[in-house]
């Protein structure tokens, strides 16, 4: 039959034709997802956000939940593009996702689930943390079978590492102030985390480097440019000092030159053994890393004074002792053996079950976020369950390892060293984990070259990969559909929600840092109550209201306006304190403030108010056992009340608990002046002091006294004793200056002012005092009054024996002699508060 001609001819479309479009729009979004992961891997070490305003660790999660997020959104839009998907299913990855199972179940049963899941800024400890890790290992098998972009992922890994490395050495030589970009104004504090988390780093770098050396045949360039690496972190890693990280890397150093030494000998020329480059790079190198890490392990101190003598770094990290840890942990169990105390609650099982010896160190009020490791925190936080299942994913992820490269037959040289490269450095963060408590940026990380692992694992063992198939029929194709939606809506969901939280604590505590007036501080606080409920906005809002009160009660003739605004701040102020409390009934922090308000109230003579105010004062008081401070609070009331009799009855208990708080002592000294018992006090100072010749608190409180009794010589001889006991007794030194200026020596006294000055950089009181000596306003007043004692700083020892393990709780490691505050997110433990702020400190105890 004729063929129509008005018919079109029509080419029969092969199936392979039509399906070459949809490859090829597969392949693209493969590319961008792959390109979204390599990129995610270089920044990390390196993202950073101007200020830093939601903290360093909060910005690298943000960081990590955005691309996670983007990523795992367009591989659901390219599942609907595939029909079936190989992948491997690690069992380890299985029982690290089981863990955060576990820890949604603990979260859900503490008494703060907001704090547990989320956090004011999701801490390494919540929940939220705890799956974003999850999230990271998992991104990395969209790299499977492309030697191409993993190789482009530790390269540009590397190319950041060097920029990190080399901008932490110019600033050291240079000075902290060279390149801050606004955010970095410390030297101990880097786009990486704190001092030891860079040491971390370096320590990861010299690992990655050594292996690199050794498995790959590179020229010499590149050679040179890996030996670079690897001696820069050297360099850092001498200023720093940090022993666990040099034991590790020597070890790894030592293994190196054993096996280049033996390898002929013990493993032969097999076919699983890839080529290795015996070049006099390689050996010089390891070498040298072997040598200084034997240095600093035998007689780090040595060295350490050395080098920081040059450098003129100050830094001292404190965390609770690995015996403490433990001791906390068995009282957990006694509790809640199964769940423990919850994610992100370690500070709740410190303030619970803390060693009381620890009172008697600078530390005593410091909140520990954290215990002496990452693991052993879990382990009081989630549990049993929690902390077992954390483990099995260690050692399930060490035996693909031994399954990678000692079981694998006819490895591809390539993957050989992408996977021992991955897994070395993947133990080794983890191993620091068991250590110490890494941050966010050296956990992520973790996270992530365990994900390259998996992938490695996936090459060399060619039976772990596994078909799975998307879509076999219509029906589980609309399931597939509905299932992609979900998860497409969800990870918008947690972008969302992310960000506003991040926004929220952004704004907060930018607001708190630039404010120029409370009104304006407050409008800001409003602003991110609104977009995230944390406790720490409203607690702000009440201490403000707190503060307000105060004010108003210290007015001894007050106007009808004052009245008028006292009922007005007093009910905003009782509504913030117990939204504050209702937000999170397990602060005692909020229960004190709450106390303080109704303790105002109180002596303003409201009905009901001091009923309310023993209540929550009560409360606090069983939250936080071992404070004293709750105790100084009830007898300042007691004192306002007129009751000197339980006032010092209240001050002996907070003495019983910390013989040598300062405040409290101070206390007692005003109201043995106020009742005229100087002589009588000043007797009984010193028999106190003939049974305790070590607490330099009681010579401060023998100073006061003389003081007041103008009995200047001696209090001038007291101070200098106390200042002798403790170079950093920061109040001694203060009351020593107002001798000076008592005695008429104005420059000893500017002198003693700007030390104290050093470490209370935000009073602004002391700085308007140095401004009127300096110049020559100040005029002494017919009645010198003292203020309230300022805040010390860590002694020069880190507080008689604070740096030992045993016995006080506590472990302070310094990379100098010469103490300072841990500047960054208090990932490895907490920061130590020792200087005033103008503005209240968010969960702090006030001061009635």
């Amino acid at each position: 039959m004729a063929e129509n001609l008005f018919i079109p001819k029509m080419d029969r479309v092969t199936e392979a034709e039509v399906a070459a479009p949809v490859a090829r729009k597969v392949d693209f979004l493969q590319r961008i997802i792959q390109y979204g992961v390599v990129v995610l891997f270089g920044l990390l070490p390196i993202f950073f956000t101007p200020h830093v305003w939601a903290s360093l660790g909060f910005s690298k999660v943000m960081l990590a939940i955005s691309f996670g997020s983007v990523i795992m959104i367009l591989l659901c839009f390219q599942a609907l593009r595939r029909t079936h998907v190989s992948t491997v299913f690690p069992v380890s990855l299985g029982l690290y996702w089981l863990m955060v199972a576990a820890a949604t179940a603990s979260a859900y049963l503490t008494g703060d689930i907001q704090d547990a899941v989320r956090g004011s800024m999701m801490e390494t400890q919540t929940v939220a943390f705890l799956a974003t890790i999850g999230l990271v290992m998992s991104l990395p098998l969209v790299l499977q079978n492309s030697k191409e972009m993993s190789l482009k992922a530790l390269t540009f890994f590397g190319v950041t590492a060097a920029l990190l490395l080399t901008y932490n050495i110019i600033r050291i030589i240079f000075g902290a102030n060279l390149l801050p970009f606004q955010t970095f104004g410390q030297l101990t504090v880097s786009p990486i985390g704190n001092f030891y988390d860079l040491a971390i780093f370096c320590g990861l770098i010299i690992i990655f480097g050594l292996v690199t050396l050794v498995q790959l045949p590179l020229k010499a360039l590149l050679q040179y440019f890996i030996a670079g690496l690897i001696t820069a972190a050297l360099i850092l890693l001498m200023f720093i000092n940090f022993f666990s990280v040099w034991l590790i890397v020597g070890l790894f150093a030592l293994i190196i030159i054993t096996y280049q030494y033996s390898r002929s000998a013990l493993f032969g020329d097999t076919e699983q053994t890839p080529e290795i480059v015996n070049s006099r790079v390689l050996k010089v190198t390891t070498g040298i890393v072997c040598v200084i890490s034997a240095l600093f392990i035998i007689s780090g101190q040595y060295w350490e004074d050395k080098i920081s003598s040059i450098a003129g770094i100050s830094y001292i990290d404190v965390r609770p002792s690995l015996t403490s840890t433990f001791d906390i942990t068995k009282s957990v169990y006694k509790e809640d053996a199964l769940l423990g105390v919850g994610p992100n609650q370690f500070s709740t099982a410190w303030r619970q079950f803390k060693d009381p010896i620890i009172n008697q160190t600078v530390y005593w009020n410091t909140e520990f976020i954290a215990g002496n490791s990452f693991i052993s925190t879990l382990f009081i936080s989630l549990g049993l369950l929690g902390g077992v299942l954390m483990v099995f994913f260690h050692l399930s992820f060490l035996h693909l390892g031994y399954r990678m490269f000692l079981r694998t037959k006819r490895p591809d040289s390539y993957w050989y060293y992408f996977g021992i490269v991955s897994f070395a450095a993947a133990c080794y963060l983890w191993a620091m984990a068991y250590l110490y408590v890494p941050g966010t940026t050296n956990l992520l990380l973790a996270a992530f070259f365990t994900g390259l692992t998996f992938v490695a694992a996936g090459a060399l063992l060619p039976t772990m990969p596994k078909m799975l198939p998307l879509v076999t029929n219509r029906r589980r194709g609309f399931s597939l559909m509905a299932l992609v939606v979900v998860m497409v809506v969800g990870f918008v969901s947690i972008l969302f929600v992310s960000g506003k939280q991040y926004i929220a604590q952004a704004s907060f505590n930018e607001a708190y840092a630039t404010a120029t007036s409370i009104p304006q501080f407050e409008v800001a606080a409003n602003r991110s109550y609104s977009l995230f409920k944390d406790d720490r906005f409203i607690a702000a809002k009440a201490q403000f209201k707190l503060g307000d009160l105060n004010n108003l009660m210290s007015i001894q003739e007050p106007s009808e306006e004052d009245v008028k605004k006292f009922a007005e701040v007093s009910s905003l102020a009782v509504d913030y304190a117990q939204k504050t409390v209702e937000s999170d009934p397990t602060n005692p922090s909020y229960q004190a403030i709450l106390a303080s308000v109704y303790g105002n109230l109180a002596l303003a003579g409201i009905s009901g108010a001091q009923e309310r105010f023993d209540s929550a004062l009560a409360e606090a008081m069983r939250l936080d056992p071992l404070n004293p401070e709750y105790y100084l609070i009830d007898a300042r009331m007691a004192s306002r009340n007129s009751d000197a009799v339980a006032a010092r009855e209240k001050i002996g208990k907070a003495l019983a608990l910390k013989p040598n708080y300062t405040e409290a002592l101070y206390f007692l000294t005003q109201l043995d002046i106020g009742e005229g018992n100087v002589e009588a006090a000043i007797a009984v100072s010193k028999d106190m002091i003939s049974l305790e010749p070590n607490n330099q608190a009681l010579y401060l409180q023998l100073g006061i006294l003389l003081s007041s009794n103008n009995n200047l010589t001696d209090a001038e001889a007291v101070f200098k004793r106390a200042i002798e006991m403790d170079p950093q007794y920061a109040n001694a030194r203060y009351f020593l200056a107002i001798v000076y200026l008592n005695t008429e020596r104005s420059q000893l006294a500017l002198e003693e002012l700007k030390l104290v000055k050093q470490t209370n950089e935000d009073n602004t009181e002391l700085a308007a005092l140095i401004g009127q000596i300096e110049s020559g306003t100040f005029k002494l007043p017919q009645d010198m009054t003292y203020s309230e004692p300022i805040k010390d700083a860590p002694s020069k020892d880190g507080g008689n024996d604070v740096v030992t393990t045993e016995g006080t709780g506590i472990d302070a490691n310094k990379t100098d002699s010469t103490a300072a505050t841990k500047a960054d997110e208090s990932v490895g433990g907490s920061e130590v508060p020792v200087t005033e702020t103008n503005q209240p400190e968010p969960n702090s105890v006030p001061a009635e």
